[in-house]
């Protein structure tokens, strides 16, 4: 916008412009930072290192191909790494993005498996039902119900259905979130440790500095999805890994909400985190 008047006054109208920018900046890291980093990051690091170096059964849930990547991609890595059997379970099935590309459903699951084998996942599970709808889908809860009790996993990953990444908000990715949260619910005590991916009100970091570059390219793997602004979804996740891991010293970490947190025999997480179930809205 170019500014018109007296030369005093453009400057002091590009000085006002500067200040706004400056301030609107500064108002989205503070904002990205907040969302990235624990009340007690030195703890949440604790448990998260304590979380990566066990072998479990992983249950990895997500609404779209790519999400586990993006998200939680360094985690399942480690996971992997230290012996856990991973089941990706992806529940759209990723062809309405193009309706010209028939075959963008095909092409996405390969995708997905590629990406997997990159990150060590043992099974791929393909729900395939409709992108945007599965907020409305009345079957989606009894289908992962149904992978959950075939799996019998210790561990499950899902997005954050209460407090998510503004940039997180799909109603696909809410649905995930909430399905998840409705079945360990349901379960009682068997309930296996939940850990949302994408929230605001992470309690759990897990350092993934050693597996970041194998994180980098099962993104890529993704190649359909690589255009436009997607292109900086390698660039975007690494800032966002760096800026988690500032907080605790370490390189990369990836930030998680955990449901209840056991003390690892300190007080202090109790105390930090009350184990309590969120209220869906």
């Amino acid at each position: 916008m170019a500014l018109k008047g007296p030369r005093p006054f453009r400057r002091l109208g590009r000085l006002l412009l500067g200040a706004v920018a400056l301030i609107g900046w500064w108002t989205v890291w503070r904002t990205v930072k907040r969302s990235l980093t624990p009340v007690n990051p030195k703890l949440a690091l604790r448990y998260g290192s304590d979380i990566v170096r066990r072998s479990h059964r992983v249950l990895a849930v997500s609404a779209h191909q790519d999400d586990l990547e993006l998200f939680a991609g360094g985690t399942l890595r480690l996971l992997s790494l230290a012996g856990s059997h991973v089941t990706a379970l992806i529940a759209s099935g990723g062809d309405q993005q193009y309706a010209t590309i028939r075959t963008l459903d095909e092409i996405r699951e390969q995708e997905e498996r590629d990406a997997g084998a990159v990150i060590g996942y043992d099974a791929v599970r393909f729900l395939r039902y409709r992108d945007l709808e599965l907020g409305h889908n009345p079957d989606l809860t009894e289908s992962i119900r149904t992978v959950w009790a075939d799996v019998a996993p210790d561990l499950v990953l899902a997005f954050d259905p209460t407090v998510p990444y503004r940039s997180a908000t799909h109603t696909d990715h809410l649905a995930i979130g909430r399905a998840v949260l409705n079945i360990s619910r349901s379960l009682g005590k068997g309930t296996p440790t939940i850990l949302f991916y994408a929230s605001r009100d992470p309690n759990v970091l897990v350092d993934i500095s050693q597996v970041i570059l194998d994180k980098s390219e099962a993104i890529r793997a993704h190649r359909s999805q690589l255009y436009g602004f997607k292109r900086l979804y390698v660039p975007v996740t690494r800032t966002q890994a760096r800026i988690a891991g500032r907080s605790v010293g370490v390189q990369y970490a990836e930030p998680w909400r955990c449901l209840s947190l056991a003390p690892l025999g300190e007080e202090a997480f109790l105390e930090t985190w009350p184990q309590r179930e969120p209220e869906l809205h």
